[in-house]
Parts: structure tokens; sequence; C-alpha cells
């Protein structure tokens, strides 16, 4: 039987890489996308989702479902098109011909569909935490029944990508990060330091364009990428020839478990105003007194081999 996964995300180019890998996995069945601000705002997203469910010919099988708007902080968020494109697919936007099913589901449906799915769904939250936080606040007794959760966010030993010590997922919304952190027990972390390994080149991707098993997709790859890769390149001060797809990494670590190498710690993040506010810290420490928090399981290491060669054969014929 496939995998049945809830997916939260803030719809940036990687959200979509996720995905798309996702459709073409025979054993994984996603049930629902949550859509929510983030690399773009909540609006965008919906349009987004969409497009894709339409593109992936997944209408009347996918629940589009609405997330957050705004982060738990009260702050409005800010956006940055330069990085993923004004609807997360780059150069792209959304073909509304295409899109013959516009519904749009309320939050009440993702709860619907854990408690169909009892100890058998898998949420992957790989944007801001806030729409996965509310399950925990309005709904403990639904979250119970969650089999595993996995989310990209957060950086240990390693800067950050929006202050010197946090990343983006969790600097986005602290208060919902600490809240999921502390309320969930053995969350599966994908921290900016691994996903940052997760580089797929320009090489691969024309690979996976050229011969992809749906030709509309196949389509959409390059621009997307060539989009997503210009920001880096204009941020590198040395050329480079890929870049890392941070949310398709928890992904594929979903179905090749064997392949990741995890350390075990309960982790905090420090949602008080001050150069730290955003930083995932984990406790590393060996010693009894946190046994009285969650331990969570933060990605490691992972077979980067393993990782591309994956990718592109699920891409490809």
């Amino acid at each position: 039987m496939p995998k049945k996964v809830l997916f939260f995300g803030d719809f940036g180019v990687d959200d979509v890489f996720a995905l798309l890998y996702a459709n073409f996995k025979e054993d994984i069945e996603v049930v629902g996308v949550v859509t929510g601000y983030g690399n773009i705002p909540r609006k965008n997203a919906e349009q987004n989702a969409l497009f894709l469910r339409a593109l992936t010919q997944a209408e009347g099988k996918l629940s589009i479902i609405q997330g957050a708007y705004h982060p738990y902080t009260g702050v409005y968020p800010e956006y940055f098109p330069e990085i993923h494109g004004e609807y997360g697919l780059g150069p792209w936007e959304p073909d509304t011909q295409s899109i013959k099913d516009f519904t749009i589901d309320n939050y009440e449906k993702a709860i619907d569909l854990i408690l169909e799915n009892k100890n058998d769904i898998t949420i992957v939250n790989i944007g801001r935490l806030s729409s996965l936080a509310t399950l925990f606040v309005v709904y403990p007794d639904v979250s119970d029944l969650v089999n595993d959760i996995y989310i990209m966010g957060g950086a240990f030993f390693y800067p950050g990508n929006v202050t010197p010590v946090a990343e983006a997922n969790i600097y986005g919304d602290p208060y919902a990060a600490n809240l999921v952190l502390t309320l969930a027990d053995n969350v599966k972390i994908f921290p900016l330091n691994v996903t940052s390994q997760a580089i797929l080149t320009k090489s691969m991707i024309k690979y996976m364009g050229e011969n992809c098993k749906n030709e509309a997709i196949g389509n959409i790859l390059s621009p997307m990428f060539e989009h997503y890769f210009a920001f880096y390149q204009k941020k590198s001060s040395v050329p480079i020839q890929g870049v890392p797809i941070h949310d398709l990494l928890p992904f594929w670590a979903m179905m090749n478990g064997n392949e990741v190498i995890y350390q075990k710690a309960p982790v905090k993040v420090v949602t008080d105003e001050g150069v730290a506010f955003g930083q995932s810290i984990a406790d590393f420490r060996q010693i009894k007194e946190k046994e009285d928090y969650p331990i969570h399981s933060i990605a490691n290491q992972f077979d980067y081999s393993a990782y591309t060669q994956d990718v592109m054969d699920t891409f490809t014929f």
C-alpha cells in the first residue's frame, strides 16, 4: 500500500519539485495539500496548488486545503519573488485554462483526512509551521492519530539563511515551530545544514526535463530551476553547478530511511526578541535531565549518490 501523505507547504520552487517527485512515486499517495504563506502569499500558493493538481491529473483525488495567512507572531510576512517567482513556479504563472476544479477546502478537511486514515497518515511540512501548529493547539486528540511527521527547518552548527543563526521556515514563525517541537514526539527534522547538500545540477535537470514521464511537467522543470539557480548564482562569490532543492529531501528520506543518519535530541526554538530570534537549538548533551522533553530525530547525513539517482529515476522513463 502506498504511504499516505498530508503535505504542508509554502510553495516555493523546491516545494513544487517535492510534490512532483511524490506524484511520480507509486508508493506515495498525497491525499491533501495544505497551502500557506511563506515563499509566496497564500492566495498565490492556492493558484500554484490548483495548477499542479490539474497538471498531474489529480483532480477529484487530491484535496487542496487552506492553511495559514500569517504567522503566530502577528507580523505581516515579507515575500521575495526574485527567489521563487510570484507563484512559486519561477517565471511561470499558473495556466488557469487548464484548471477544471477550483475547489479549495477549509482547514477542517485536513482533520477529516487524518480521522479517515487513523495512524496511517504521514505529515510532511516543508514550509512555515503555522498551519501545522494549529493542529496541535486546536485538535490535540487528532494530532495523536498522525503516524509520522517530517519537517524541513532549522539549522544546527551551521549559519542560518535569514539571520546568522536562523533558518527561514523556523524564523518565519518561531512560535509555531516551538509549539510543534514541544508538543509532538519524534519529529524527523531536516535542517539547513543537511538540505544544503541536496544539490541538483543543471545537467540533471536538463536530463529530467527531456526524459520526463510527463511532457507537460518536463516542460516546466528547467525554467523553474533556472529562475531558482539565477538567484543562488547572484548571491555566490564563485561559479556554481547546481543548487540545493531543500524541500525535496524529506520526501526522499521518507522513502529511503536507510540512507539517512539521524541524531536524537530535544529541540527548542528561541522566541525572545533579539539576535537569536528564530534560532533552533538541539540539546545533544548526553545527560538524563533532557529525558523530560520530546526527543526528535535530526537528520545529520544522507547518501547523496542514492538521492540524486533516485530523483532522476523517479522523474524519467
